[in-house]
C-alpha cells in the first residue's frame, strides 16, 4: 500500500499517521480560513455557477457537472464549462476542448464533459478562470459553470454549490495532510446550497442552508471503442467482469458493478492515470471502466471493453430554486 493510500485509508478509519500530521492540518485550516476572510475576489462579465467540495477526491461533481449543464441548456442560458484543466497541455491557455481532442490535450474529465455536452455547450481550460470565462463570454456564452473551483477565490461566482458524498463525507473532520478536507468545514457557510447524495444526507442540519439530494444512476453500457454499441445493465447479472478504474473512490465503482448483479475482478490505478496498451492489453474480458478511463483508452480498447454510463440526477425542487437564484442576471 503507497503512502498515499495509507493516508486516505486512515483519513476515514483513523490512524497514528493521521493522528501524528494534524498540527500540520491544523496549520492547513488556519491558512485557508485567513485567506477565506482575507482575499476578495471580483465578479466576471457573465454570471458564474461554482460546483466544488471540501474533501480531495471523488464526490460526483463531474457527472452533476453535465447534469447542470443540460438543466441551464434547457433553461434558455448558453453555458460554458469551465476547468483549471488539471493535466492538460494544450497549446495555449485559455483553450476550447474540442470533441475529437486527446486527453493528453484536454484531460480526462474535461474531454469527458466535452463529448458529453450539445452543440450549445462548450468546455473552456484554464488555469485563470477569469480569463477562461472572458473568452466563453467572447464567444456568446452568457453563464459559466465552474468545475471545482470552491477554493478559488481570484473570482467571486454568482452562486457556489457544495458537493457531499458517502457516509463520510468529511472523513476525520481534519485538514491536509491530516485528513481529506482543503478547508476547516465552517466553510461551507460559504456556499448557497449544498447537493448531497442519500448517505451524505444523513449527516445532522449544521448550516441551515439548502440541501438537495441528488443520485447517480447507471444508464447502459457503452462500448468503449465504438459509443454507438451498447448493452443494458440486465446483461451483467451475473457476469464476471474486470472492473477497471483510475478514480480516487474506486470501491464505489467497484460497489455500483456489484449492485447490479456483476461479479468484478477490481484492477485499480491511482487517480488520473495515463493509460496505455500495456496497462489492459492481458486483462480478462469482458472489462467495464468508468467513462473518466475510457476517454484515455479509446484508441486501444478491444471489443469487449465496455463504459458503465452514469448520469446525476437532482431532486425535483433544486430546478426551480435553481432558476429563482439566477433571476437576478437574467437580462
Amino acid at each position: 500500500m503507497t503512502l498515499r493510500q495509507t493516508l486516505e485509508q486512515q483519513w476515514q478509519e483513523g490512524g497514528a499517521l493521521a493522528t501524528a500530521l494534524r498540527p500540520l492540518g491544523a496549520l492547513t485550516g488556519k491558512v485557508a480560513w485567513w485567506r477565506r476572510r482575507h482575499l476578495q475576489g471580483r465578479a466576471a462579465s457573465i454570471p458564474t455557477i461554482v460546483v466544488g467540495n471540501l474533501a480531495v477526491g471523488g464526490s460526483g461533481k463531474t457527472p452533476l457537472v453535465a447534469a447542470l449543464a443540460r438543466q441551464l441548456t434547457a433553461a434558455g442560458w448558453r453555458v460554458a464549462i469551465i476547468s483549471r484543466g488539471y493535466g492538460a497541455r494544450p497549446p495555449h491557455w485559455p483553450y476550447r476542448v474540442q470533441r475529437d481532442d486527446s486527453p493528453q490535450r484536454a484531460g480526462d474529465e474535461p474531454l469527458l464533459l466535452a463529448q458529453e455536452q450539445g452543440e450549445t455547450q462548450a468546455v473552456y481550460l484554464c488555469p485563470d478562470r477569469h480569463r477562461a470565462i472572458a473568452a466563453a463570454a467572447a464567444d456568446g456564452y452568457n453563464l459559466a459553470l465552474l468545475d471545482d473551483g470552491f477554493q478559488h477565490l481570484a473570482l467571486q461566482p454568482s452562486l457556489r454549490l457544495l458537493v457531499f458524498s458517502g457516509p463520510r463525507p468529511l472523513g476525520n473532520g481534519h485538514c491536509l495532510p491530516a485528513g481529506p478536507l482543503r478547508e476547516c468545514p465552517d466553510a461551507m457557510l460559504h456556499a448557497d446550497a449544498l447537493l448531497m447524495d442519500a448517505a451524505a444526507a444523513a449527516i445532522p442540519e449544521r448550516s441551515g442552508l439548502p440541501r438537495f439530494i441528488f443520485r447517480i444512476q447507471p444508464k447502459d453500457l457503452v462500448a468503449v471503442n465504438d459509443p454507438t454499441r451498447t448493452r443494458s445493465l440486465d446483461s451483467l447479472q451475473g457476469q464476471h467482469v474486470t472492473a477497471v478504474t483510475g478514480i480516487a473512490r474506486p470501491q464505489r465503482f467497484v460497489a455500483s458493478l456489484e449492485g447490479l448483479g456483476a461479479i468484478p475482478a477490481p484492477r485499480f490505478f491511482p487517480d488520473h492515470h495515463p493509460f496505455c496498451v500495456s496497462d489492459i492489453a492481458h486483462l480478462p474480458r469482458p472489462l467495464v471502466m468508468t467513462a473518466k478511463d475510457a476517454v484515455k483508452c479509446r484508441e486501444f480498447a478491444q471489443a469487449d471493453d465496455w463504459t458503465l454510463r452514469i448520469e446525476a440526477e437532482l431532486e425535483p425542487s433544486f430546478q426551480p430554486w435553481l432558476e429563482r437564484s439566477l433571476l437576478p442576471w437574467r437580462s
